[in-house]
This record gives structure tokens, sequence and C-alpha cells, in this order.
């Protein structure tokens, strides 16, 4: 009889026991689940100014920046006082593609880390171009680092250098109520952060009329080709150039359409650098006779008939087929601060 009064105690005593430790550890996970929900911070990102309809300047075809993706490069050493981009790796667990539609503003949340310094990095495209959560889609550029997530030398390579897509690039703003913070920030000593995307490609339009009715077909040549770049500052040029074994390479080739051609096309921005110079085979029956394209000089722009493009510029060349010796009419290069060719403001 006392065996089983004991039996019953102990079993008692060791329920109770478990149910203390239940509660105890319990208590104690949460205070660390409290504890780490007050690490994080959820910032408001605002995108001003996106409108799903943009129709580029350079071509007749509507056009659609219909995806951001926001990249959250984090601090890797805290004790540095100075914020330089090489000491900044992408956070890939925050890293976030969003689709918008028409409305004026467009809001989205990022959970960011109490007391880590960030920078944030954008790039707006059309959604048949890249898609960070879709590896099989046939994309026309990759995002890419020398090194391994670093911001400093994280860059946009095209598949193709004369295949360009129209894209959009942006360095995140903070601000503290309405006083602008800066690139560099810790979430608890700001409110919002502010995404103003800039076109980073440049647009070249080549326009030849009055073709005689003997030519056949024309095509655009370029002597070389940007094809990469680092994101970060566009003038810091890759080195990675797409050339042809000839050191030319080859855009479109039109055939005349009542004696005119246009040629519409994106490019990498080559500044003064890079600055190239185009060519045109002219092809008559079986023969092809090649042309440089020939141009006035403009100061910043075109000298010797080599010709420099900058991020969010467009250059306009045309003439009358019977000037392709002796040379066309740059007409404009201009940097447009209208909805038609920024886009997005």
């Amino acid at each position: 009889m006392k065996r089983n009064i004991c039996s019953k105690n102990i079993k008692w005593q060791y329920l109770i026991w478990n149910i203390i430790v239940f509660i105890f550890l319990g208590c104690s996970q949460n205070e660390d689940f409290i504890e780490a929900d007050k690490q994080i911070i959820a910032i408001p990102v605002e995108m001003n100014g996106l409108f799903v309809d943009l129709t580029k300047s350079i071509e007749t075809q509507p056009h659609t920046v219909n995806r951001v993706l926001i990249l959250p490069f984090k601090k890797i050493d805290e004790s540095v006082s100075t914020n330089e981009d090489d000491n900044f790796n992408l956070d890939q667990s925050l890293v976030k593609q969003v689709e918008f539609n028409a409305s004026p503003t467009f809001l989205t949340m990022l959970n960011l880390t109490r007391g880590s310094t960030y920078k944030i990095f954008a790039i707006g495209y059309n959604n048949n171009n890249y898609d960070v959560n879709n590896p099989g889609l046939i994309k026309k550029f990759d995002l890419l680092y020398v090194e391994p997530n670093i911001l400093y030398n994280f860059y946009y390579r095209a598949v193709s250098a004369t295949n360009i897509s129209d894209f959009f690039t942006a360095t995140g703003m903070s601000y503290n109520d309405d006083v602008q913070t800066g690139q560099y920030f810790k979430p608890e000593e700001i409110k919002t952060l502010k995404i103003d995307l800039t076109r980073a490609v440049s647009g070249f339009n080549l326009e030849i009329t009055n073709i005689p009715p003997y030519v056949t077909s024309v095509t655009l040549i370029a002597e070389k080709l940007v094809q990469s770049v680092f994101l970060t500052d566009l003038e810091a040029l890759d080195i990675y150039l797409e050339n042809a074994p000839d050191n030319l390479k080859t855009f479109s080739t039109q055939v005349p359409v009542a004696g005119n051609v246009s040629f519409n096309h994106y490019l990498l921005p080559t500044f003064d650098i890079n600055k190239t110079r185009f060519y045109l085979d002219v092809k008559l029956g079986s023969v092809t006779e090649r042309y440089i394209i020939k141009v006035n000089d403009v100061s910043g722009i075109s000298s010797n008939n080599s010709i420099t493009f900058y991020p969010n510029h467009v250059i306009k060349i045309s003439g009358d087929y019977s000037n392709i010796n002796l040379g066309f009419i740059l007409s404009y290069s201009i940097n447009l601060d209208d909805d038609i060719w920024d886009g997005i403001q």
C-alpha cells in the first residue's frame, strides 16, 4: 500500500516538475521572440511616379517597366567609421522583387536590423527581361559580382551588347520625416526610404532618307560596344566589351521602305573612354559597300566621327542617302527631363 502511495507521489511530482520546466522555457522563448522583434524595424519604401506605359522617344511601340528589384546591402564591419561600398554585402534574405501597377506611388516594406548600416540599391526592368525568382527565364541580362555579393563590384551584364533592354537604376535615399539623411543609414535613425529610378541606358536613332531602289538592304555596325557596367558607378566601366573578330559588331539589317530606314537601339553608356564609331554596310545586289557614318563634331558628344553615349541620353543622326560619303547630321544630343523619355521620375 505504501509503495503505491509513494509511486503516485513520484508521478505527481514528476508531472508538476515538467509543467514548471515547460512554463519556464515558454517564458524564456517568448522573451527571446520579443527581444528579436525589438531588433527588427519595418521601414516603408516609397517609389514615386511609376507609370505602366512608358513611350520611348526613339521608338514608336509602347514600353513597360513593370518590375523593380530591391537589393539591401548591409555593412560588414560596423567598427569602420566610414561607409565604403566594398564594406557592404548583399543581405540575400531581404532581396525583394516587386511588381507595380499604374498608381502614382508604390509602397513596400523592408524589415531591417537595428544597429546595422544599410545601403539600398534598386533596378527597374520589364518582367519579360529578368526574374530573380525564375532562373529558367530566357533573360536579357544578368546581375553579377566580381567578388560575391559585394556592392562595390556589383555589375550588369547584357546577354548581347546589340540587344540592350531598357532599364532603370537608383540608390535609395533615407529620410527622417522631411529631412534627407543620405544613402547610408541605420533603420532606427530614419522614418522612410525613397527610391527615384532614372534611365541607365542610352538611346540611339539613325534615319536615312531617299535611298535609291537599287539598294537592297542597309546594315548598322558598331566599332565596339559596352556589354557590362558597374551599377553603382556607370562610368566605372567593366572590362567586358563585346567585339567580333574584326572588332566590329552588327546591330541589325533593314530593307528600305519607301526609300527610308530607321534604326532604333539602346546602348549601355560609353562615356568618353569607350566612345565608338558606326558603319553602314550597303548591299547593292550581290555587292556590299561599307561606309563610316560621318557626323559633325559636337563638344563632349562627337569628335572625329566617334560618339560618346551617356546614361539617359539620346543621340539622333539623320541624313539623305546622297550624303553617305559626305556625312550626316548629329541633329540632337540631349538629356530629356520629361516623362516620355525618363519614364520614371
